[in-house]
């Protein structure tokens, strides 16, 4: 295979890519807005062996008296935090209904019984999927994303070549239109398609966790009781570019910070202490925000109750209040 041949084969794969990418994300987004379908990424291994940790879920959102025993059901918890469990009993009262869940790996249910009118039932998952979710929205990722979209654009809006197109064709009446090289064609589709990817990725992509409730062996005949302090304030930064920042107040012996963004404040994300800032790289969202501290004992990780909440709306630039 020659050189040029070598090139155009990497350059067909990368447009190929590109475009499958975009399509993919693209279905998915109509999904969610048509359907109400969201997706689920799993950061613990409670729904072992079922749905392991970074497996990706998509889930819908349907009333509470479509729901039967042995679906596995995403709901909030009395704190606002995510639990996403198989479902062992229901109860109807009124219009609502009591579930009680229990992830497949713990041997008891969870302690608390959720009452809903609505709740998110799992669809099916894609094993380790969530993993490359998670990559995407790291900073390799966003800078991989970003050389990928100069490659594609610099393919779309290239100039000719020397020799590029064969021979001058013959004198005629009315010159033949000459059609851009298949690559070209096919390039800014692609930038497109993974602008498409982008906003999927970039934007707030909920990272739900499916948490152990396993009953844990206690030794020792003294207990300190205590409780873990929320961050004294809760604040949105500047005005930003297509962006929103979160800034907090530290807390002493913290482990890390959970940050609750979105619609109702769905999605998440982690940020390591001694950390207190976050900023969500997105070009449309709004929502309400609020924080919550996380601190290690042992193998166990304990969390505050939530900060103040703040309504946000990005619209290209950010607003807080």
């Amino acid at each position: 295979m020659t050189r040029r041949a070598a090139v155009r084969t990497v350059r067909e794969v990368v447009l190929t890519a590109g475009a499958v990418l975009g399509v993919l994300c693209l279905v998915v987004m109509l999904a969610s807005v048509a359907f109400g379908v969201r997706p689920l990424v799993f950061r613990s291994g409670s729904m072992a062996p079922a749905i392991h940790t970074g497996d990706l879920a998509l889930s819908r959102t349907v009333p509470a008296s479509e729901l039967h025993r042995g679906d596995i059901v995403s709901v909030l918890d009395a704190s606002g935090t995510r639990v996403t469990h198989r479902l062992v009993n229901v109860a109807a009262q009124g219009d609502q209904r009591q579930l009680t869940l229990q992830g497949d790996a713990n041997e008891k249910p969870d302690g608390e019984v959720y009452t809903v009118t609505e709740a998110e039932r799992v669809l099916f998952h894609v094993p380790l999927l969530g993993y490359a979710i998670g990559w995407l929205t790291g900073p390799i990722g966003v800078f991989m994303l970003g050389l990928y979209a100069a490659l594609l654009l610099s393919v779309a809006f290239r100039g000719k070549r020397p020799g590029e197109g064969g021979p001058p064709a013959p004198t005629r009446k009315k010159p033949a239109r000459r059609r851009a090289p298949p690559a070209r064609r096919r390039a800014l589709p692609a930038a497109l398609s993974l602008a498409v990817v982008a906003v999927g990725v970039l934007g707030p992509s909920p990272s739900w966790a499916a948490p152990w409730t396993d009953p844990a062996n206690v030794t020792g005949t003294t207990f300190t009781a205590g409780t873990i302090s929320t961050p004294a304030t809760f604040t949105c930064g500047a005005v930003g570019v297509l962006s929103v920042t979160f800034n907090w107040t530290a807390v002493a012996g913290a482990t890390s910070y959970t940050v609750h963004y979105g619609t109702g404040g769905v999605s998440t994300v982690d940020v390591l202490a001694p950390t207190t800032t976050k900023t969500i790289t997105t070009a449309t969202s709004s929502g309400t925000a609020w924080v919550v501290t996380n601190r290690d004992f042992g193998s166990t990780t304990w969390s505050s109750i939530a900060s103040v909440t703040r309504t946000y709306t990005v619209a290209v630039a950010s607003l807080c209040s």
